[in-house]
């Protein structure tokens, strides 16, 4: 069976369905979309946290907000007052099920469940052309948001893995008024293990064990450390598990895919869409489907994630290559920043949004020397960026 339309997405994903969500909302210029998805339903199987940023599409999806934020090595705790933009966490369920909905009631969008693509995109006389299991495709443009390849070694700076379990408890055990960031652990040499807990209610809570480390780390790694973080924070109490889940992010991407030709292009956590410093994602993905679909709808090419400031860009450089030389200085980095900087500057530099204002005041707010230290001892790479500031 061939198929012809204006526009094929592969992958249903975050990005894929913030995308085609746009796309509906320009009703008779909407282009006819195709959607290849390789799942069989959509459960909810993750959650996205990030700080508020007014977006309208998100009312009514937001699970819970937190003004107050901690952070915990040893015996110190810091806490980070989040102000007007308050840490929201949206449940992937909440957020499939309203771009499910828009994408539904669109007759130019089509969805297709288990679905993979047998043969790659190669560019005809006529379009893009590809083998899939639901056929030949023909298109005009490709967004490509699967991941290229399983996460390995080498292919990031370093990984951020976690896998959690969200629990409800017979009895009150959280404080649902404010959410532990990073509550740092020991871990193996080269890891920076921390527990990372979102409490819903009194009775309820996400509960992840967290590692930041070279190595991407699927749950079998990271059960011990998720067994003992959910008895330290449940305090002996009897709990369910309601569900869990486990994600792998880069941090740092050695190389992003690259476009194949006019009208393609590669987007999504592993190709730039997560911020290489600490891993929020989604709503730079929103913020590149918001411009993706501009350009679509003026007749253009889809556009793929725009690069951070070159400013920024090396300091998130950087302070991964620290992170990686000397894993044990890192709670005594991030309790720094969260300490001593502004938080509205924090929100902004951690949310991708940051002025050279931000940035100098993070580095003010940082150890001075590790920085110094790893910056000239840093590859001839980061060295020639520096030089190009």
């Amino acid at each position: 069976m061939a198929i012809d339309v204006d526009l094929v997405i592969l992958g249903g994903g975050c990005a894929g369905l913030s995308l085609s969500w746009r796309l509906s909302a320009l009703n008779v210029a909407c282009p006819k979309v195709l959607i290849l998805e390789k799942r069989t339903t959509y459960s909810n199987d993750r959650t996205w946290c990030f700080w508020s940023d007014n977006d309208t599409r998100m009312d009514g999806l937001i699970a819970h907000e937190w003004r107050m934020l901690k952070l915990t090595w040893l015996a110190k705790t810091v806490w980070f007052d989040c102000g007007k933009s308050t840490y929201q966490m949206l449940a992937a369920s909440s957020f499939y099920d309203r771009a499910l909905q828009a994408i539904g009631d669109c007759p130019a969008i089509t969805l297709v469940l288990d679905q993979t693509v047998t043969a790659e995109p190669t560019h005809g006389p006529t379009g893009w052309i590809l083998a899939s299991t639901l056929g030949q495709i023909t298109a005009r443009m490709v967004v490509d948001t699967r991941p290229r390849a399983v996460p390995v070694a080498g292919d990031a700076t370093l990984w951020q893995s976690f896998y959690g379990h969200e629990v409800c408890c017979e009895t009150e055990v959280f404080t649902p008024e404010a959410a532990e960031l990073m509550d740092f652990t020991a871990g193996a040499q080269g890891q920076i293990p921390f527990t990372y807990v979102l409490p819903i209610s009194k009775n309820r809570a996400l509960i992840e064990a967290t590692i930041f480390g070279p190595l991407p780390l699927g749950h079998a790694a990271l059960s011990a450390q998720l067994d003992k973080a959910v008895t330290q924070y449940t305090a002996g109490n009897a709990f369910s598990i309601a569900r869990s889940e486990n994600v792998i992010l880069p941090m740092g991407l050695a190389r992003i895919p690259p476009s194949l030709g006019a009208g393609h292009v590669a987007v999504g956590v592993m190709a730039g869409g997560a911020r290489s410093s600490s891993g929020f994602a989604f709503q730079r993905i929103q913020q590149w489907a918001e411009q993706c679909c501009t350009a679509i709808a003026a007749g253009d090419s889809p556009t793929g994630h725009r690069d951070d400031p070159r400013l920024v860009r090396l300091m998130d450089q950087l302070f991964l290559q620290v992170l990686r030389a000397a894993p044990q200085t890192a709670p005594e980095l991030f309790l720094s920043l969260f300490e001593r900087a502004d938080s509205a500057c924090v929100v902004r530099f951690l949310s991708g949004k940051s002025t050279v204002k931000d940035c100098l005041q993070v580095m003010k707010a940082l150890p001075a020397k590790l920085f110094l230290q790893q910056l000239f001892s840093s590859s001839p790479v980061l060295l020639s960026n520096r030089a190009g500031l």
